[in-house]
């Protein structure tokens, strides 16, 4: 799963519109209202939002695996009367390059070690008044002993 740090360090340098990386990709607690209350107060464009995972599931076969899923939005602020599809084209090359910088990475690396990323769905989002722009899915099967040790 990824990590805030993780991300931050991955992302630094290779996604021209983030040059303040500290106040541009922030963290969430999870679920559309926390992240729309989170990026209301920052009032920063773009930002990258990393939602933490909250729901996931385990599976038997074969022996033990815990499957979850983690959310990152690319949302920037538009104006009342600004133009919210340029927004989100904006917002839409900036989901394909940081996965693309994600695809990118050593076979070790912990973060990614366990990403299914043969699926990647995404959709437009939509927080408040002013924002607008993509959450993408990253899912994670990781192996897990759920051997009984009574």
């Amino acid at each position: 799963m990824l990590t805030l740090d993780y991300l931050r360090n991955r992302l630094n340098g290779y996604v021209p519109a983030i040059y303040k990386v500290k106040d541009q990709i922030i963290e969430a607690a999870g679920g559309y209202d926390g992240i729309v209350a989170l990026i209301q107060k920052k009032e920063i464009s773009p930002v990258i939002i990393l939602e933490n995972s909250e729901f996931g599931e385990f599976s038997f076969q074969p022996g033990g695996f815990l499957k979850s899923s983690q959310s990152i939005w690319v949302m920037q602020m538009v104006s009342k009367d600004g133009d919210r599809q340029k927004a989100q084209v904006e917002c839409f090359k900036m989901m394909k390059r940081i996965l693309s910088i994600l695809a990118v990475h050593d076979e070790n690396d912990e973060c990614l070690k366990e990403w299914e990323w043969d699926r990647i769905p995404w959709g437009v989002r939509n927080a408040g008044a002013n924002y607008t722009g993509y959450e993408f899915t990253l899912y994670f099967s990781e192996n897990t002993d759920l051997s009984y040790h009574g």
